[in-house]
Formats: structure tokens, C-alpha cells, sequence
């Protein structure tokens, strides 16, 4: 028998051995398995939101991702901006995608016991690997069963979930009814401010006090006989109105009084001339609501097809923010809510997207957008993301993946791909101006019955309390006849 010494045999064995793994198909011991799945089923749960994520029933073999609750094969079309994204990485990573929909706008709520509804719920119950939809790894939750049921405490999507790279920005703006014009009927009052009249009547009143004052102690002095308070309210008005009026007296503190009376008198008369003529001619509109904080001051509510539009500043602590969480409105059904926005009484969230453009809803349509114009101010912004089970182990590479994308440009190309098919160039056209905060040219119209309604009312008035008064007047003098009469004849 041939003995081989251990070094002879030791170092054969390591030469075999390193042959074996040289030859071996994957050149490493230790294979990536997630790099390629070989056709794995990957789970996500999408909603539809546009232009993030939009899935339509095509009938099998017509799409391009299969659903997760039917055996058909790829009987599902996904697109929009985060749809392309998953379909391209399943592609890259050579796994079969099997989409769960959730409807428009389910992204759904997680509550603190551990019950929910919606896309999230079911990517925390395991249903799901991946929720993808303009989701934020942000969002707070709250108990939201009914539209505003807020509970005192709320819970964090990061505190229960895992969240991917930021994929878009997103902010959101909110669409307030437009500036109404003014009433006719306050015509009159137009030219000066409400602080303006005030000062004017206490004017009025402390000149016609020293006019008086000055005319009473005058004719005292001359034992001449006392002029009434109500004559010196007409001649100071009189002389504001540029009317004449009969002097009482020709002492000089009387007429020094009234030459600065008639100074004041000219210089507002003439003021309110030219402001009325600029009111009659150039339409008057209300303050336009062009912050936050002039919105969460107004009386107007605003609404949006979901609660999960309020879920970034669900837990703000500014009092401008926390009162528009209030006044949110949640109207799912889209015409439901486009005949809400006609009264024009509400207004209405809308989407800034990655690439500076507007995306609105379906109840934003040519025939409406014109009762709207934006705050100036953006209520919040967000980075989307995708949100998936604790541990996923293709966080990694979808992570990669999703920098290569917003590198490459595609997220921006996949925007404005999604607005092109799905927002009319007419309805882009009609929101420009609004967004941008250009009105149109004030266009001086032509005088009507509407614009002197103020005087015709004041006229009106005028006329009514002069005949109710002559009424009165001719019945206290017909009972004031009538009791003399009587006493004469009981004389007799």
C-alpha cells in the first residue's frame, strides 16, 4: 500500500476543492437569491390616485400584472408615475407582480389596537409585501370611521411600518372660492374705508356740537333768540355736501368756524366725488383669501375625496394648520363633489407635483375651475414613498432602484406622460391664470341700474320715513285739534 504524507494529501484536497468552485455556474459561494426570483410572486397593494398609480380590468393576457385575488393571468393595466416604477422593477428583478386595488383613495388607517382598513391595513396584516400610491412614510394616523372623528393621540406609518426612498415631491395647495363682487346696493359707502366713515361721523358730530355751542352763546350774548340743535346738524351737513346755508350771526369766531367747515367740506367732498366715480365705473370685489391663515379665519370649509389628504398635518401644532384639519370635508364620490363645488362656497385640495405641475381631480373640470382661485401659500409638502412589512428583504434593492429612476429623470417624464392623457390642454389652460395669481384686465364698464342701487334705495328710504312721518304728523295734529275743539266747546 502507498502511503501519501498529510501535506501531499492536504494540499490536493485544496486544489480539488478550488477547482470545483471555480467551475461552479455562479463563480461565488455565496449567491445573491433575491437578486434574480425567478419569477416570484411579489404582493403590493396599489389604490388609485392619478398620477401616481391608475389600474383598469383589461380581461386576460391584456395587461401587465396579475391580480392578487384571480387566478387569471395578467388581467390587470397599472400606470401612472409609481405603477411604471413597479412594473419596471419586477422586470429588473425577474418577478411576477400581483397588484391588490383598493379603489380611488383607499390608502385606509391604522388605529393603535391594531385594527384598520384600507391599502395600509393590509400590508400591516401581511396580505401585502408593498403599499406604493403617493404614500409617506410621515402620515400619522388617527380614528377616522367617521369623517371627523379625531382621537387624542396618533400613531406614526414609520412607527409601525417600513418606508422606502422618497420618490416624488408632492405638496399640497387648496383651491378657495373666488373674490365675490360687492353689492350695489353699498354703493355709497364704497369711496371711503369703514375707519375713514368713522372718523367723518365723529367729525360731523364734534363740529356741529362747536357750531351750535358757538351760536347759542353768540345770540345769548346779543339776547337774540336760540337757534335749534337740529338747524346746526343740517348747515354743518350742508356745508359738507358744498350747500349753502343762511348765516345766523356775523361775529367772528361764527364765521371762522364755518370758512374751516367749508375748507374740510370741499376737500371731502371732492375725495368722495372721485371715489365714487371710481367705484361706478371699475367693479369692486371682496379680500381675496390668498394665505392660510386668512382661510382658517374665513368661514369656508374645504373638501378632498379622502381624510388622508389631512394626514401629514394631522398632528401640527399650529393653530392655522390644525383648523384646516377641521374644516375638511370628505366627499368620496367625485360628481358628488364637483356639484358641491358649483355653489362655489368651498373650495377645494389640489396636487403640486414633482415637475412644478398641477394635477386636480375629476371635479375639476372647464366649467367650474373659473369660481376658484389658490392660496399663494402651499398648505404642506410631502416626499411620496413606499411603505412595506417590517423587513422586507427587497427593500434594498427597491431602494437602489428607486434612485436610479429619479436620477435618470423618469419620475418627472412619467408626470407629465400621466398629464397629457389624462388633463385635457383646455382645463391646463383655465387653471394658468389661477395658479399663477393673474386676474384678468379691469375693463371699465358701462353705467346700469345696478350700479346706482345704493341711492335709489337710499332714495327709497328717504321717501318712506318722510311719509310715515307726515302720517304721524297729520294725525297728532288732527287729535291735537280735536282736543282743542272739545275744550272750547266745554268753555262755552
Amino acid at each position: 500500500m502507498k502511503m501519501i504524507s498529510p501535506v501531499e494529501d492536504s494540499s490536493q484536497l485544496f486544489s480539488e476543492n478550488s477547482v470545483d468552485i471555480l467551475n461552479a455556474s455562479n463563480s461565488s459561494t455565496f449567491s445573491d437569491k433575491i437578486f434574480n426570483l425567478g419569477g416570484r410572486d411579489v404582493n403590493v397593494g396599489v389604490v388609485d390616485y392619478g398620477p401616481y398609480c391608475l389600474t383598469e380590468h383589461v380581461g386576460e393576457n391584456r395587461g401587465n400584472a396579475d391580480a392578487l385575488n384571480s387566478t387569471l393571468s395578467k388581467e390587470l393595466q397599472i400606470e401612472g408615475l409609481e405603477g411604471n416604477l413597479i412594473i419596471e422593477f419586477c422586470k429588473l428583478r425577474n418577478c411576477n407582480l400581483k397588484l391588490l386595488p383598493f379603489g380611488p383613495d383607499n390608502w385606509g388607517y391604522i388605529d393603535e389596537n391594531g385594527t384598520g382598513d384600507g391599502m395600509l391595513y393590509a400590508t400591516y396584516l401581511k396580505k401585502t409585501e408593498l403599499s406604493i400610491c403617493c404614500t409617506s412614510f410621515d402620515w400619522y394616523f388617527c380614528s377616522f370611521r367617521s369623517q371627523m372623528l379625531f382621537k387624542p393621540s396618533f400613531s406614526r406609518v414609520q412607527d409601525i411600518l417600513d418606508g422606502s426612498q422618497s420618490i416624488a415631491y408632492s405638496s399640497m395647495k387648496i383651491l378657495v372660492p373666488r373674490a365675490k363682487l360687492l353689492p350695489t346696493y353699498l354703493t355709497p359707502v364704497y369711496p371711503f374705508s369703514s375707519k375713514l366713515w368713522i372718523s367723518i361721523f365723529v367729525t360731523l358730530t364734534s363740529m356741529t356740537v362747536v357750531l351750535h355751542g358757538i351760536t347759542a352763546l353768540n345770540s345769548f350774548r346779543d339776547a337774540l333768540d336760540q337757534p335749534a340743535f337740529v338747524k346746526s346738524i343740517f348747515d354743518t351737513i350742508a356745508i359738507f355736501l358744498d350747500q349753502g346755508i343762511f348765516l345766523n350771526l356775523s361775529t367772528h369766531s361764527y364765521r371762522s368756524l364755518i370758512c374751516f367747515i367749508m375748507l374740510s367740506g370741499v376737500v371731502l367732498s371732492n375725495s368722495y366725488s372721485g371715489g365714487l366715480a371710481s367705484v361706478l365705473t371699475i367693479p369692486r370685489f371682496e379680500k381675496s383669501l390668498d394665505t392660510i391663515h386668512n382661510f382658517a379665519l374665513s368661514q369656508y370649509r374645504w373638501a378632498a375625496p379622502s381624510i388622508a389628504w389631512t394626514f401629514t398635518i394631522a398632528d401640527a401644532e399650529t393653530p392655522d394648520l390644525q383648523a384646516v384639519v377641521r374644516k375638511i370635508e370628505v366627499i368620496a364620490d367625485p360628481q358628488q363633489l364637483y356639484q358641491r363645488s358649483l355653489r362655489g362656497d368651498i373650495g377645494i385640495g389640489i396636487e403640486l407635483l414633482n415637475s412644478q405641475k398641477f394635477y386636480v381631480g375629476p371635479y375639476v373640470r372647464e366649467d367650474n375651475v373659473h369660481l376658484f382661485e389658490t392660496l399663494k401659500e402651499i398648505t404642506y409638502y410631502d416626499y411620496t414613498a413606499g411603505v412595506s412589512q417590517r423587513g422586507w428583504p427587497l427593500m434594498g434593492y427597491f431602494n437602489k432602484f428607486v434612485l436610479e429612476v429619479v436620477q435618470g429623470g423618469f419620475v418627472i417624464y412619467w408626470e407629465r406622460e400621466m398629464l397629457r392623457k389624462f388633463q385635457s390642454n383646455r382645463l391646463a389652460l383655465a387653471l394658468e391664470p389661477i395658479i399663477t395669481g393673474r386676474r384678468p384686465d379691469v375693463v371699465v364698464q358701462r353705467l346700469a341700474v345696478g350700479h346706482i342701487l345704493g341711492p335709489l334705495y337710499l332714495l327709497f328710504m328717504g321717501t318712506a320715513v318722510a311719509a310715515v312721518i307726515f302720517v304721524l304728523e297729520l294725525g297728532w295734529y288732527s287729535a291735537k285739534g280735536y282736543r282743542k275743539d272739545r275744550r272750547v266747546s266745554a268753555w262755552e
